[in-house]
């Protein structure tokens, strides 16, 4: 039964998407026997010193059982439920640190962090003579029911990709399957909305995988741990290896609303690592790899830049400060001179000019690498810098080599390029394949010895040559770590407004809205209306990318035909307006497995927005509970946003679509009147 009070709370979980995390409370830690008790308002841990297992409650209902720590050490697996001796100790006034010595072992430290009313923290640690580990478990579950959600209407387990290249989508499955997911994953029930969610909230040298088994509507396994191989990788994950070594940081909650708790953890991770800010507005304009591509020119983007100073500029998409007109691969179609000129021209027309870059991918032939390194004052040629896997090859991925970013050839050519783009008085870069920099392999820097260092020292080269000059715009890209872009492209290529990419950019929209608390903005890819889309799969498309963030027009603007389609979808005002708030809508269910969701909404000031889809090509009626998506209990105001059409409703929204159509309405609720006495 739908819990009616708690869906009217839901206001205060869609006020914010700028995520700040709940207050700090004052935990507890006390003995009892041989069980050491932490709390803090609705979590209870209850850690057993004699067997070194966890229980996990929630508003004192148990949600895991029996959960241990276990690292993968060169020398074979070691569980935490080996170790004869544990003692505590208190770590800061939240936190408090578990130690397990035994004979023949690493002595191993569980840090327990009790911050959050509704979630803890928890990472483990090794200390010892020469130890090298590339798994590292903090939470280790595997026994019958391990995991209980404590309802059964429609359970779901949220897998979540490593990155968004090759057409992955978010899935959301029944609990009672097996997978693994990267970084973070929700365990949940659809109907009551009560979820547990558990992740990493360090992305600083490990690949965080979550693997889950369920039967019977629960959970027997559950291991979050550092040490998962990406999609991609070839080779194993890299060891950690020293005296002390310690596991990511895991975060895990629970919450009646598994939405508002995949908040939270987005929250928790910007304790770890800010956001990269931006305060200059959302970004609008055009991008090349649309319909031009390849077909690039400079007398191409001059009229471009013409057409939205006459056409859009004046009306209404956004001010001259966030319009951007961006070349993206093949801009070296133009010479120096002519993208000199691009940027004066976009200036001159009040607009920001953008270009692309590929700090870690080599589109050249395998059999072509003796060529020199730009930037490198040939010092090194492409198959010096390129990454190998433990048998000496390259690894290629879409067609790219991988570069390492650690060494100092790829450095300095990340300098090159970034520095020429500064020069020319770019405003905005589009990094993509940054996949390519996260792969397990052999780098140069010895001491970096995982992708995810390799990842973070490359990123870290790349914004610090930047230097705040440009937005930077993740394209193909790990979900995490977050602090390197501005904005990244919450799905892969998806440029057409074919129905198909439409639904599959919502996809990502369903399970990954939450990612607009990390990144400023989520990225639709570019829209493309006047090549070879109808009307309504146009409307779906414009209404998509108002959903989630960004609008960039992809459109071939020289020709009539993509000028006429681009004015005419562009020109809607009420859904600029949306659009120019950057925000991404949150999904109102998730039960549809691998598919996109339907309904999708966002407060607006005292009113609400919602967006419903229709990816088939039949016609249908959507209904839509008003109290089941939050909304206050009541009469609204509905005008459609797209026509400017208006009507009353109370409690449910009735929505007749053609195929392949979407709408988008904000609803206004009509204040009841004031009785005296």
């Amino acid at each position: 039964m739908i819990n009616g009070v708690r869906d009217r709370r839901l206001g205060a979980l869609f006020m914010t998407l700028v995520l700040s995390g709940t207050a700090v409370a004052a935990p507890s830690f006390e003995q009892f026997g041989n069980t050491l008790v932490m709390s803090n308002a609705n979590v209870r841990l209850e850690y057993n010193l004699s067997a070194g297992t966890t229980d996990f409650y929630w508003k004192n209902a148990k949600k895991l059982s029996a959960f241990y720590s276990g690292i993968g050490l060169d020398s074979g697996y070691v569980k935490g439920l080996a170790y004869q001796q544990r003692s505590y100790a208190l770590a800061g006034g939240n936190q408090v640190v578990v130690t397990a010595t035994g004979a023949g072992l690493p002595d191993l430290r569980e840090y327990f962090t009790l911050d959050e009313s509704n979630s803890f923290l928890v990472r483990v640690e090794a200390t010892g003579a020469h130890l090298r580990a590339n798994w590292m478990g903090p939470i280790v579950v595997d026994a019958a029911g391990g995991v209980d959600l404590g309802v059964t209407n429609d359970l779901r387990a949220l897998w979540v990709p490593f990155d968004n290249d090759g057409f992955q989508r978010y899935n959301a499955m029944p609990i009672n399957s097996t997978g693994i997911g990267y970084e973070v994953a929700a365990f949940y029930d659809n109907v009551s909305r009560n979820g547990l969610v558990a992740g990493a909230v360090t992305h600083d040298t490990w690949k965080t995988g979550i693997y889950f088994c369920g039967a019977s509507n629960q959970l027997n396994q559950l291991n979050v741990y550092g040490g998962a191989k990406s999609t991609w990788d070839v080779m194993p994950h890299g060891y950690m290896a020293g005296q002390v070594i310690s596991s990511p940081v895991i975060f895990v909650g629970f919450g009646d609303d598994w939405r508002q708790t995949m908040q939270d953890y987005a929250a928790k991770n910007l304790q770890f690592a800010p956001r990269l800010s931006w305060t200059n507005g959302v970004p609008f304009g055009w991008n090349s790899w649309g319909v031009l591509q390849k077909a690039v020119s400079h007398a191409g983007v001059l009229a471009v830049s013409d057409f939205f100073r006459t056409n859009v500029n004046s009306g209404g998409l956004a001010g001259a400060d966030t319009v951007y007109i961006n070349l993206d691969a093949f801009w070296e179609n133009l010479n120096q001179s002519q993208l000199a000129d691009v940027v004066r021209h976009c200036h001159a027309n009040g607009q920001h000019a953008g270009i692309y870059f590929c700090p870690f991918a080599y589109f050249g032939s395998a059999t072509d690498t003796n060529r020199y390194v730009e930037g490198t004052s040939n010092a090194w040629r492409y198959s010096d810098v390129l990454l190998r896997d433990g048998s000496g090859h390259f690894e290629s991925v879409d067609g790219g080599l991988a570069m390492d970013p650690t060494h100092p050839g790829t450095r300095q050519r990340i300098q090159h390029y970034i520095n020429l783009f500064t020069n020319w008085g770019f405003d905005y870069v589009k990094v993509d394949f940054l996949s390519h920099g996260a792969l397990e392999g052999v780098h140069y820097d010895t001491n970096v010895t995982t992708g995810i260092q390799a990842y973070n020292r490359g990123m870290q080269d790349l914004l610090r040559t930047i230097n705040g000059t440009m937005f930077i715009s993740e394209s193909i890209a790990p979900l995490f770590p977050y602090q390197y872009g501005h904005s990244r492209r919450i799905a892969c290529d998806a440029q057409a407004s074919r129905i198909d990419n439409t639904e599959y950019t919502m996809n990502s929209v369903t399970g990954g809205w939450w990612l607009s608390g990390l990144y400023q903005f989520n990225d639709p890819d570019v829209m493309v209306f006047g090549h070879g889309a109808d009307g309504y799969e146009q409307q779906s498309r414009l209404i998509s990318g108002a959903v989630t963030g960004i609008f960039l027009d992809g459109d071939d603007l020289t020709s009539p035909t993509g000028r006429d389609a681009a004015g005419a979808c562009l020109g809607h005002a009420a859904i600029n307006a949306v659009a120019r708030a950057g925000q991404t809508f949150l999904t109102m269910e998730e039960n549809s497995g691998n598919a996109a969701e339907d309904v999708f909404l966002r407060p607006d000031g005292t009113n609400w927005l919602i967006a419903i889809f229709n990816y088939a090509s039949v016609v249908t009626n959507k209904v839509v509970s008003l109290v089941r998506a939050g909304l206050p209990a009541g009469t609204c105001v509905v005008t459609n946003l797209w026509d400017g059409s208006a009507w009353e409703v109370t409690n449910t929204l009735s929505v007749a679509l053609e195929e392949k159509q979407s709408k988008l309405f904000r609803l206004a609720p009509v204040a009841l009147p004031v009785r005296r006495p």
